[in-house]
Formats: structure tokens, sequence, C-alpha cells
């Protein structure tokens, strides 16, 4: 599934939609203009009461043979229908912004993998550990090829990954997670390195 967004006249939206056409032969194609709030709606339906999540991610410079192989064999040992891996390309502008001008740490053409395992929320852990193994094998097969860090927003507290993610602006992000939230009240937003001194405040 691609799902290209655009923001800006429609014409030029129209002219950057073209190559994806070019792909070769398409299961099946269906383009429509939709709204950007509309669109943060698409997946409502599949959210439902008493579903568990367990996901987990990493990043690569490309999709190559090696790792495409990887993909192949996690999707052949997912231990349920509820197994996916999703893949997001970070690339274009976003990519030539320097890295001390923003939070995000990785700036170049990266992949983002995020591994996911959905299943229904019961009294039996056998299917959470099952599930849950499958995601830390999925991420585990990816190590030797994944660059350091993760994407911050589906990294969980305490996770190690979080220094190497925002790379040289750690300080400067714990500098003024110190001064505007000394307290810590937004402790449970994407998860920074804290030091000592701010752990306290948990």
């Amino acid at each position: 599934m691609i799902v290209p967004t655009w923001c800006g006249p429609s014409a030029e939206g129209e002219a950057r939609l073209a190559p994806f056409f070019k792909l070769g032969t398409l299961l099946t194609s269906s383009v429509n203009v939709t709204p950007y709030g509309r669109s943060l709606t698409v997946f409502d339906p599949y959210l439902v009461d008493g579903q568990r999540e367990i996901m987990d991610t990493c990043w690569l410079t490309t999709l190559d043979g090696r790792s495409i192989d990887v993909f192949i064999r996690a999707m052949e040992m997912a231990v349920s229908s509820g197994c996916a891996i999703f893949t997001h390309e970070f690339k274009g502008a976003a990519s030539r912004v320097p890295e001390e001008a923003t939070a995000f740490g990785l700036r170049r053409d990266h992949i983002l993998v995020e591994i996911l395992a959905g299943f229904v929320d019961r009294s039996d852990k056998l299917q959470e550990r099952q599930h849950q193994g499958w995601v830390s094998a999925t991420r585990e097969s990816f190590e030797a090829m994944a660059l350091p860090g993760a994407y911050p927003n589906l990294l969980a507290t305490g996770d190690d990954r979080a220094v190497q993610t925002y790379g040289p602006n750690t300080k400067r992000l714990i500098d003024a997670k110190r001064h505007y939230d000394p307290d810590n009240v937004f402790f449970s937003a994407i998860p920074l390195p804290i030091d000592s001194a701010m752990a306290g405040a948990d």
C-alpha cells in the first residue's frame, strides 16, 4: 500500500503522483484526494476495544536484497495474521535539514521499519509471549544492518536507544526539558534520555 501525502497546489500533487503509475502492473489502484484531517482517520475502523498491540522499530539505510530477505523470513515466521511490518521512507527536503535545527536526530535518507503484532487481549499469556517473541526476533534480525537509534515516537520509556536517536541534540533537549518541565509532568510523551536529576521527578 502506498499512501502519498502532498501539501500544496493540487496540480503539483497530481504531477508528483505520476511516477507511481509507472511502477508496472498494479494489483489494484485507487487514487483519491482526501483532506489531511480525514486521512488521519483512515485506520479508525480497525481500532477495536480488547485488541492488544506490541510494536517495535528500527531504521535502515535502504531496502536492498539483504533487508528484503529479512522481511520475507519474518513474515514466514509470523505467529498470527495480526503480525505486520510497515516501512516509511524519510527522504527529500526533510533529510537536508541541519541536525542542530531540529529535535529529530537522524537527518539523512533512511527507511523506518515498524514491526507490529496485534492479538485479542485476554488472560491467556501464551499469545502475548508468542507475539512479543516475534516482534523482538524480527527487530533483532535487522540489527546487523540497522542504523543506531529508532523512531522516538515508538520507543518505550527507558529504552536505551533514545540516546542514539537524538544524537547531538540530546543535551539541548534535556536542557529544554529541565527548563520548561522541571516537574516532568509530560513524562509519558515521546521518550527522552533524562539525566538522574530529572529521573527523580517520575
